[in-house]
C-alpha cells in the first residue's frame, strides 16, 4: 500500500506540474501584462517585440499587391508559345491559290483558243460570201454582155447582184470569256485589271510571282502574328505586309496581288498558353514578402497614434487587454484554463489505465515510476523554457527515446504521444508542432530497437537526423501549400535545425544511459550485452570452477532466449537470466549433476541434506548477485527459476527410507515466476536438463518434443506457472521453440566407415603408397 501510495503521489505531482506548465506556457500567455490601446488614438507607453512575430498587416498589404499586379500582368502580358505548324498551313494555302490561278489560267487559255477558232471560221465565211457575190456580178455581166451582143434589151435582164454587205447579223460579236467568273469561286478578291494581268502575263512572270508572293508570306509569317479577336492584331499584320512589299516589290500590280494573297493567307502563330500562363500568376501571387518584427524592434512609441498593423501586432502578442470586468476575466481565462486541466486529466487517466492493463509492472515497480517522474519533469521543464523558441529546438524527443531504451518501446509510444500534447498547451500550439513531434516520436520509438546493439547506434543517429529533416519539410510543405517555395531558404535552415536536434536527442540519450542505470537501477539492451560478455567475472569463474553448470547455462540460455523472442517477451533478458540463473552452483560445483566426474557425492549424503545443498545454490546465487551488482530482474530470476518444485529425486529416497517423509521439506522454497522471462528460464532450465539425460535412450530426435511437451504440462499442472502471464498458446510456442532448438543441438550424427593403412610393399615408392577401407 505505501509503494501504491508512493506511485499515486508521483502521478498526481505530473499532474499538477502539467498543468502549472500549462498555465504559465505560450499558448494562454498566462502573466503577460496588458494595457489598453484604441486604433486612431495615441499610445501611452513604447513597446518592443520580445521576440520574432509576424506582421500581418503589412504582409497582408504585401500579399494584395502581388495578387492585383499579377492579374494585371495575366491580362495585359499572357505568356504565349509559337506554333510552328502554322506556316506548314500557310504555306499550303499560297500553294493552293496559284494552284487554282494555273486552272483559271489553262481554262482560259483553251477558251480564247475556241474564240479565235470561230473567229477564224467566221472570216472564212465571209470571204467565201465575197466571193459568191464577185462570181455572181461576173456571170451577170457576161451574161448582159451576151444579151446586148445578140440584140437583146438590158431591160430584159435580171438585176444585177448587190454587192455583198456584212450585215448586223452576219456581224463578229467577241464574246466575254466565260473563265473569269471561276475567280469568284477564289476567297481573295482581284480586280477585272488584276485578273486580266495574272490571265495574260507569261508562265515564267507568274512563277515568280508565286515566288514573291510565298517569300513575303514566309517573312510575315516569322514574326509574332496574335490572334485576330486582339485588338490591333489584324492592322499590324496588314501595316507588315504593305512596309515590305513597299520595301521590295517595285511593280504596284505585283504588289496589289501578292498583298491580297498574303493578307487572305496568313495566320496567327502566337497562342496564349494557358497553364503557363496561370502558373506564373500563382508564383506573381506568391511572390509577396512577408514581414516579421525581430525581436528588440520598435513596435509603437509613446505618443504614436496607434495603427492597425501595431494593434494588430500587440493583440498576436497578447498585449491588448481592454477593461473588463471579472466576468469576463473569468470567461477569458478561467473557462479556457479549466477546460484544459480536463482535457490534461483525462490524458493522464488513459495512460495510467493504459499502463495498469498493457504494464503493470511499471506502476507496481518503484524505480520504473520514479524514471518515469524524472525524466517527464525533465523534459516538461526543458519545453516550458524553450516555449518560446520555434518548435525545431524543443527537446521533446528525449522522452520517448530514452523510456523506449530504459523501460519498454510501446509504452513509450503511448507516454510519448502524452507528453506532445501536454507540449502542444505549453508553447504556442501549432498544428505543425503537433504533426511533427507526433509522428517523429513514434518513428523514434520504433527506431529505438536498433539500439541494442553499440555498432547500431551511429546509423541510428543518421536515419533520426534524415527523417527529422525530411519530417520537418514534409510539415512545412503540407501546411504551407506553395507558400513553402517562398521561403525555402529559412524552411531548409529550420529543417536543418531539427535534423541538428535529433541528432543531439540520439547523443545525449545514448551518452546518458550509464547514469540512469547508475541511478534508477534500470537495465538497458547495452547492459544486458555488457552482462552476457565471457569475459565477465561470474562467467568466466563458471567456465574454470563449474565447466558443466556453463554448458547448461549457455544452453539454458539459448533456448530461453528463442522462446522469449516467440512469444514476444524480453529475449535479451531471457538470455542473460539464463546465463546467471545456476550462478550460485559456485559454492558446490561438484554436488550437481552437470559438473560430477567419477563418484557421485550424494550417495554418501542422508536426502534431506542433499536436497538442503542443492537448495543453497539459490541463497548463495543471490548472494553473488548482489555483490556483483547484478540488475534487479536476474536476482528474481534466480530466485524463481525453481519455484516451488518438487525435488523428486531427493523426496523418493528419502520416501523409501522413511515413509513420514513430507513434500514440504523437498521443495524449493522460493517464488514460483512473476515474469514471461522467469517463466522462459524455468521452462527451459527444466527441459534442457531432462532432454539431454533422455537423449541416450531416446531413439530419433522426434521424441524430443513429445518429452518436451510431457515436462512443460508438468510444470503447468504444479501450479509453477499460474503468476507468469503465459497463455496456452505462448506455452504451445515456447515448446515449438524448444524443440527446434534442441534438435538442432542433439541431431543424429553420420558414423563415418574406419579407414586402415593399405599393406604395401615396402619397395613401393611412398609417394604410391595408399589407404584401403574396411567397410
Amino acid at each position: 500500500m505505501k509503494k501504491n501510495l508512493v506511485i499515486y503521489v508521483m502521478i498526481g505531482l505530473a499532474f499538477l506540474l502539467s498543468c502549472a506548465a500549462i498555465a504559465g506556457g505560450a499558448y494562454f500567455r498566462a502573466g503577460v501584462e496588458t494595457f489598453t490601446l484604441y486604433i486612431g488614438q495615441p499610445s501611452d507607453r513604447m513597446v518592443l517585440a520580445p521576440r520574432e512575430v509576424p506582421d500581418f498587416y503589412t504582409t497582408e498589404a504585401n500579399r494584395q499587391a502581388a495578387y492585383d499586379a499579377a492579374a494585371t500582368r495575366e491580362l495585359n502580358h499572357p505568356i504565349r508559345t509559337r506554333d510552328e505548324t502554322v506556316w506548314v498551313a500557310v504555306a499550303h494555302v499560297i500553294d493552293m491559290r496559284f494552284d487554282e490561278l494555273s486552272i483559271i489560267r489553262d481554262a482560259y487559255t483553251l477558251e480564247r483558243e475556241v474564240i479565235e477558232n470561230n473567229r477564224t471560221e467566221w472570216y472564212a465565211a465571209i470571204q467565201a460570201l465575197q466571193a459568191e457575190r464577185l462570181r455572181e456580178q461576173e456571170e451577170w455581166d457576161i451574161l448582159r454582155t451576151v444579151h446586148l451582143a445578140t440584140g437583146g434589151y438590158e431591160e430584159e435582164l435580171p438585176p444585177r447582184p448587190y454587192d455583198f454587205e456584212i450585215t448586223p447579223d452576219l456581224e463578229w460579236v467577241e464574246p466575254a470569256p466565260a473563265m473569269l467568273s471561276m475567280f469568284w469561286d477564289m476567297p481573295i478578291f482581284f480586280t477585272e485589271a488584276q485578273q486580266m494581268y495574272l490571265l495574260n502575263i507569261p508562265h515564267p512572270a507568274l512563277t515568280e510571282l508565286w515566288e514573291t508572293t510565298w517569300e513575303t508570306a514566309q517573312v510575315i509569317q516569322a514574326g509574332a502574328i496574335h490572334e485576330w479577336e486582339e485588338t490591333g492584331a489584324l492592322e499590324r499584320v496588314l501595316n507588315a505586309i504593305r512596309h515590305y512589299l513597299d520595301d521590295n516589290v517595285p511593280d504596284a500590280m505585283t504588289r496589289d496581288i501578292v498583298f491580297e494573297i498574303v493578307s487572305r493567307s496568313v495566320r496567327p502563330n502566337h497562342f496564349i498558353d494557358q497553364e503557363a500562363t496561370e502558373r506564373r500568376r500563382l508564383e506573381d501571387e506568391d511572390n509577396f514578402v512577408r514581414v516579421t518584427v525581430q525581436a528588440g524592434e520598435r513596435i509603437i512609441s509613446e505618443g504614436d497614434l496607434v495603427t492597425e498593423r501595431a494593434y494588430r501586432i500587440l493583440e498576436y502578442l497578447g498585449y491588448i487587454g481592454n477593461e473588463t470586468d471579472w466576468r469576463d476575466e473569468f470567461r477569458q481565462a478561467i473557462i479556457p484554463l479549466s477546460g484544459m486541466f480536463l482535457l490534461t486529466a483525462a490524458l493522464f487517466v488513459g495512460v495510467v489505465m493504459y499502463l495498469s492493463f498493457y504494464r503493470p509492472t511499471i506502476i507496481s515497480m518503484r524505480k520504473e515510476a520514479a524514471l518515469i517522474f524524472v525524466l517527464y519533469t525533465l523534459v516538461l521543464v526543458l519545453i516550458w523554457v524553450l516555449r518560446e523558441q520555434p518548435y525545431h529546438f524543443l527537446p521533446v524527443l528525449i522522452f520517448p527515446m530514452l523510456v523506449s531504451v530504459l523501460i519498454d518501446r510501446r509504452c513509450a509510444i503511448m507516454l510519448s504521444v502524452s507528453v506532445v500534447m501536454v507540449g502542444f498547451f505549453i508553447v504556442e500550439g501549432s498544428l505543425a508542432y503537433l504533426l511533427f513531434f507526433s509522428i517523429s516520436s513514434i518513428l523514434l520509438c520504433l527506431l529505438s530497437r536498433f539500439t541494442t546493439q553499440r555498432s547500431n547506434i551511429i546509423l541510428v543517429g543518421i536515419l533520426v537526423t534524415a527523417i527529422q529533416f525530411a519530417l520537418s519539410l514534409a510539415v512545412t510543405f503540407t501546411l504551407e501549400r506553395s507558400f513553402a517555395l517562398d521561403n525555402m531558404q529559412l524552411h531548409l535552415t529550420s529543417a536543418g535545425f531539427a535534423a541538428v536536434n535529433g541528432l543531439l536527442t540520439v547523443i545525449i540519450c545514448m551518452g546518458s544511459l550509464p547514469f540512469w542505470e547508475a541511478i534508477f537501477g534500470v537495465v538497458t539492451p547495452i547492459k544486458l550485452l555488457d552482462l552476457t560478455n565471457p569475459t565477465n567475472l561470474l562467467l568466466r569463474r563458471l567456465t574454470i570452477e563449474a565447466p558443466g553448470t556453463y554448458h547448461h547455462s549457455l544452453m539454458v540460455a539459448n533456448l530461453a532466449e528463442s522462446a522469449a523472442y516467440d512469444i514476444g517477451a524480453n529475449a535479451h533478458a531471457a538470455r542473460v537470466g539464463g546465463y546467471y540463473h545456476d550462478v550460485g552452483k559456485l559454492k558446490f560445483p561438484h554436488f550437481f549433476a552437470e559438473n560430477i566426474n567419477g563418484e557421485n557425492p550424494h550417495e554418501y549424503l542422508e536426502p534431506i541434506n542433499s536436497a538442503g545443498l542443492i537448495v543453497s545454490h539459490i541463497s548463495y546465487g543471490l548472494t553473488l548477485a548482489a555483490q556483483h551488482r547484478l540488475p534487479q530482474f536476474v536476482r528474481d530470476i534466480i530466485r524463481e527459476h525453481h519455484g516451488t518444485t518438487l525435488m523428486q529425486f531427493f523426496y523418493v529416497k528419502a520416501k523409501e527410507a522413511d515413509p513420514s517423509a513430507t513434500e514440504e521439506d523437498y521443495r524449493y522454497p522460493y517464488n514460483i515466476p512473476k515474469t514471461r522471462e522467469s517463466a522462459c528460464v524455468m521452462l527451459a532450465d527444466t527441459v534442457e536438463a531432462a532432454v539431454r539425460s533422455m537423449m541416450p535412450k531416446m531413439k530419433s530426435t522426434d521424441e524430443v518434443e513429445k518429452a518436451i511437451r510431457d515436462l512443460v504440462r508438468h510444470k503447468l499442472n504444479d501450479g509453477q506457472l499460474a503468476d507468469s502471464d503465459l497463455s496456452i498458446k505462448d506455452l504451445d510456442t515456447i515448446i515449438e521453440s524448444f524443440a527446434r532448438v534442441l534438435k538442432s543441438a542433439h541431431h543424429e550424427r553420420i558414423a563415418y566407415p574406419k579407414i586402415e593403412p593399405e599393406v604395401v610393399d615396402p619397395r613401393d615408392p611412398p609417394l604410391i603408397r595408399g589407404l584401403v577401407r574396411k567397410d
